[in-house]
């Protein structure tokens, strides 16, 4: 028999400074047409961010960049912004 045991990985949310993570809040501002859309440049959202310029590469650097915890956080928008020069 193989030896295969679920593994549970608990982690943090990913808090950005000065941003709205919420989905609900961000919902709030799609449906009441503050916002363009899922994939407008101002929202925090994977979608958002390639049409701000962000590319897959550059988002996984992020990802790299501030590993994986299990305390909150607040990050620096300016980390997620050096991923891109890089």
């Amino acid at each position: 028999t193989i030896d295969c045991r679920p593994h549970q990985y608990e982690f943090s949310r990913l808090n950005l400074e000065y941003t709205v993570m919420s989905k609900r809040k961000l919902n709030q501002l799609v449906t009441e047409k503050l916002v363009n859309g899922w994939d407008d440049p101002r929202m925090p959202t994977v979608s958002g961010l390639r049409r701000r310029g962000f590319t897959p590469a550059s988002i996984r650097e992020f990802c790299k960049r501030i590993g994986v915890t299990k305390q909150e956080n607040m990050i620096e928008f300016s980390s997620l912004e050096s991923c891109i020069r890089d």
